[in-house]
């Protein structure tokens, strides 16, 4: 055939007729559906055979299979998922590497009887599976509930384009509304192929809204992410831009140190001070809350106190015990006026601790 054929020929009911046996061409990591219009790339030895024999088989018409596995590359009968799709070459692009791009138009279900040949191509034993139409009233409500989650997830989506609405609602076959969505959904291929299997009307219209509803609720926890995370950014974008701000004008005002230098020093301070573990911990963390602070807040000078506070005590100093009495009497007298009852409870916890 030629590297660009265009095929523009209508396939008519009796094209469909294909008798006992078709051509068949195996496909990895994707599900074809009736009456969807997609591309695919064609590499293989025998699907290449397959598509340079197009103008010499007497029907425009091949069977088109999905691979249970896409890591076999001679697959046979039992490699391929039962159900698949009578489809239309519409076009056939051949490359300088000697592959082939095709445009494939989905026509009818098949079902895969069994291999006949392997050579040059595979080829099969095919039966048609005919859909029976559904045309009560809880079809046609399935139906709406369809077509309603399918446009809010094409409005969730900007890379889709604008017609895709447009072609939902156009959609008026239950059957058809169904494999269009089914053909566009972010599923694996297991998934489609259970879709592709089931003839029942109803019963696909559900299975294809159970997995869209689960792809609305994706695209809604994704939407709620980023929301967040552009919030997040935004917040921080402020916070940087104020502070350079703040920086620029302590700069002009000859105070390039700041509050930030005095909260260095307080840093070098902590970590001289050999405090214990826990106490380390928790000056660290008021140093960090104070870092976020606004200086002049309520807050940041208590909490510049108490860190200056867990500093200023002797955590790793010692001193020898003096347990005279007098002495102890003398030393408060001289150092304190008043405070009587406060020195008189001192002398009696030193008394007790020199008796016992």
């Amino acid at each position: 055939m030629a590297d660009e054929d265009d095929k523009t020929n209508e396939v008519t009911d009796q094209d469909l007729q294909f008798g006992d046996e078709l051509p068949v061409l195996p496909i990895r990591n994707a599900v074809l559906f009736p009456g969807a219009v997609a591309p695919f790339d064609v590499g293989r030895e025998k699907s290449v055979a397959l598509v340079e024999d197009l103008d010499n088989l007497g029907s425009p018409v091949i069977a088109i299979f999905a691979q249970r596995d896409p890591n076999v590359d001679d697959p046979g009968g039992p490699d391929l998922f039962p159900v698949g799709v009578a489809a239309r070459v519409l076009k056939a692009l051949k490359h300088s590497s000697g592959n082939y791009s095709l445009i494939l138009q989905g026509l009818v279900r098949v079902r895969l009887e069994g291999v006949t040949g392997n050579d040059p191509y595979l080829k099969a034993r095919i039966s048609r599976l005919d859909v029976p139409k559904a045309e009560d009233v809880e079809t046609e409500a399935l139906a709406m509930s369809l077509r309603d989650i399918a446009k809010q997830v094409i409005q969730m989506m900007p890379e889709l384009p604008r017609e895709a609405g447009s072609l939902v609602d156009s959609m008026q076959e239950p059957g058809a509304l169904a494999d269009l969505v089914a053909a566009n959904l972010d599923a694996p291929v297991d998934e489609k192929a259970q879709l592709l299997e089931t003839i029942d009307v109803k019963e696909r219209i559900r299975k294809v809204l159970r997995l869209l509803t689960r792809q609305l609720e994706i695209l809604k926890m994704r939407e709620r992410i980023n929301s967040q995370i552009k919030e997040e950014m935004g917040k921080n974008q402020r916070e940087y831009v104020l502070r350079q701000q703040l920086k620029a004008i302590k700069e002009e005002l000859g105070e390039e140190e700041g509050d930030q230098g005095d909260l260095d020093v307080l840093d070098e301070r902590i970590a001289k001070a050999n405090l214990p573990n826990e106490a380390e911990q928790v000056a660290r963390k008021q140093l960090k809350r104070l870092r976020s602070m606004q200086v002049g807040s309520a807050e940041y000078t208590v909490v510049r106190t108490y860190i200056d506070w867990i500093l200023d005590i002797p955590w790793s100093k010692e001193t020898t015990d003096n347990m005279d009495i007098a002495e102890v009497r003398k030393v408060l007298e001289e150092d304190h006026s008043g405070l009587d009852k406060v020195k008189k409870r001192i002398v009696e916890y030193l008394a007790v601790r020199k008796l016992k």
